[in-house]
């Protein structure tokens, strides 16, 4: 097992101090991870640092889906689906274990839908180009009922498949990967300010957890801070996105939050095996996911323009009741006293436009966008988790043509974290569970959250046989993972732990109110 721990991070926190590295990357989203992965994997030195933690903003607050965007179709952005639908295909053969597909089922009863559906979903496969997780069929109302037993009434409709993972957990599978290519990184890292005098050549950081600060110099430095990347900006007297007036080859923009809301539903309050896409209760053009999570069900997501603090978006009573409402008109009986946990996010969206008016986030679009004022600092903001390795693909080529070193990308074909095929892993695995005593279900479970190192995970169990239990009854989470999180993850603190190694928070927000927000 690859080490990432507190003691790595203490390390590489030293080596930010001595060395100076080809390229200094801000935020470790995933995005930045993703960045820092692609550098390093092309011979470059990289530090990496994260003010909080790995995938504490948008990347552990998304949908949990890998999707080829079939809802951007609509707004015609065939190039972004295609796009997106390889990016799934690639996440799909390099992480078998994190990236799973699942079922879509959109349910159609009259003819007018079901014609729209079948043309748009036959030009998602289309655009796909082979690279499909399955073929889209039309569904009776019978096998509907079967998939989805809780559903209220009776339609027939279509079966589509996705990709279903934990972001935040794919977030730590790529930092992991970088930290193997030789990046050095360290979360609960802030910058404070950035040095050089017209152009950028490194930064000022803070450790957050001692106190201490140093400067970090590096040729090039990235701005991968999503939500936060004008704050980044400013430190170096600039504005940017929003103050480009494309001569960059940017073509300018402006950044504009949107508010994404999910709620955790108990177990058995929604009955369904397969994810469900549902229009909204409130009759606006836009649709909800109602997707299976294990032993729960969370429906999302919102797409709301949010001026507030960026640090704390909340769930409020107007989110609650925009997803309350579509999913209690599929599964009637369905209330608010079925919510256990909740996550509110912020998506990096990018407008043309100076001024928003009455135009929705929902309707900009999800490209990403590349700022390179002032010299020596490379912007990176907008874009989608899905299209993440491609949109670092894109910036290490910009950042290597500056500095002289073309050296052409090798992530399609580097594994994040497990070597071969997750069927046989858990195979593997299953044999050791069985010696060990454990319900063999726990199998799949080290496979899926561990990759390759489901093995070191049996082993510590095997020689100390409580980490094997659940750390709450009523909960799966095993006593191995909080242990692994702190060796394998390099979780600091207990936030660290419960709302993003483990997401226990994110399955009951009663479990550790002191962890952090429960609703991240």
């Amino acid at each position: 097992m690859l080490p990432f721990s507190a003691s790595t991070r203490t390390a590489n926190l030293t080596r930010m101090a001595e060395d100076r590295f080809d390229v200094l990357v801000i935020g470790g989203g995933i995005t930045g991870v993703g960045i820092a992965l692609d550098a390093a994997s092309r011979g470059f030195s990289v530090a990496l640092v994260e003010r909080d933690d790995f995938a504490s903003g948008t990347s552990g607050r998304s949908s949990r889906l890998v999707h080829g965007g079939l809802r951007y179709l609509e707004h015609r952005e065939f190039g972004l689906v295609a796009e997106s639908l390889r990016e799934r295909g690639i996440l799909f053969r390099l992480a078998p274990h994190l990236v799973r597909p699942i079922p879509m089922y959109m349910l159609a009863d009259d003819l007018r839908s079901r014609a729209t559906y079948r043309v748009g979903l036959a030009a998602y496969e289309l655009l796909a180009a082979g690279r499909n997780v399955g073929y889209h069929r039309s569904v009776s109302a019978e096998q509907v009922r079967e998939a989805i037993p809780g559903l209220g009434g009776r339609s027939r409709g279509f079966r589509y498949f996705e990709c279903q993972m934990d972001d935040a957990r794919l977030t730590i599978e790529v930092a992991r990967a970088a930290h193997g290519f030789g990046a050095v990184l360290a979360n609960h890292a802030r910058v404070t300010d950035l040095l050089g005098d017209g152009r950028v050549t490194g930064a000022v950081v803070a450790d957050e957890m001692t106190g201490q600060r140093f400067e970090v110099r590096a040729r090039a430095v990235v701005n991968a801070a999503g939500v936060w990347a004008d704050r980044v900006t400013r430190l170096a007297g600039s504005h940017v996105p929003g103050s480009s007036d494309g001569s960059d080859g940017s073509g300018g923009g402006r950044l504009r939050p949107s508010k994404g809301v999910h709620l955790v539903f108990a177990p058995g309050a929604v009955q369904t095996t397969a994810a469900l896409v549902t229009p909204s209760g409130a009759d606006d053009g836009r649709f909800v996911f109602i997707i299976p999570w294990e032993d729960r069900v969370y429906a999302g997501t919102t797409d709301t323009a949010y001026q507030g603090d960026l640090d704390h978006p909340a769930v409020d009573a107007l989110d609650r009741d925009y997803i309350l409402g579509a999913v209690a008109r599929s599964f009637p009986g369905v209330t608010e006293s079925h919510v256990v946990a909740s996550w509110a996010g912020l998506r990096p969206l990018l407008s043309q436009d100076e001024d928003l008016g009455d135009a929705r986030t929902s309707d900009l679009s999800r490209n990403h966008a590349i700022f390179t004022k002032p010299p020596g600092l490379f912007t990176i903001t907008g874009g989608k988790l899905t299209t993440y390795r491609a949109m670092a693909e894109d910036l290490v080529d910009r950042v290597a043509a500056a500095l002289g070193d073309a050296r052409p990308g090798r992530t399609r074909r580097i594994p994040l974290g497990l070597h071969g095929s997750a069927a046989a892993a858990v195979r593997l695995a299953r044999a050791e569970v069985a010696r060990l005593g454990l319900p063999p279900r726990t199998a799949a479970r080290l496979v899926q959250r561990y990759g390759d190192d489901w093995a070191e995970a049996a082993r510590l169990i095997s020689e100390d046989r409580s980490l094997g239990e659940p750390v709450v009854s009523t909960l799966p989470v095993l006593g191995v993972e909080v242990v692994l999180a702190r060796s394998r993850e390099m979780a600091l603190t207990d936030s660290d732990v419960y709302v993003r190694r483990t997401r226990l928070t994110t399955r009951d927000a009663r479990f550790i109110p002191s962890a952090g927000s429960a609703r991240e």
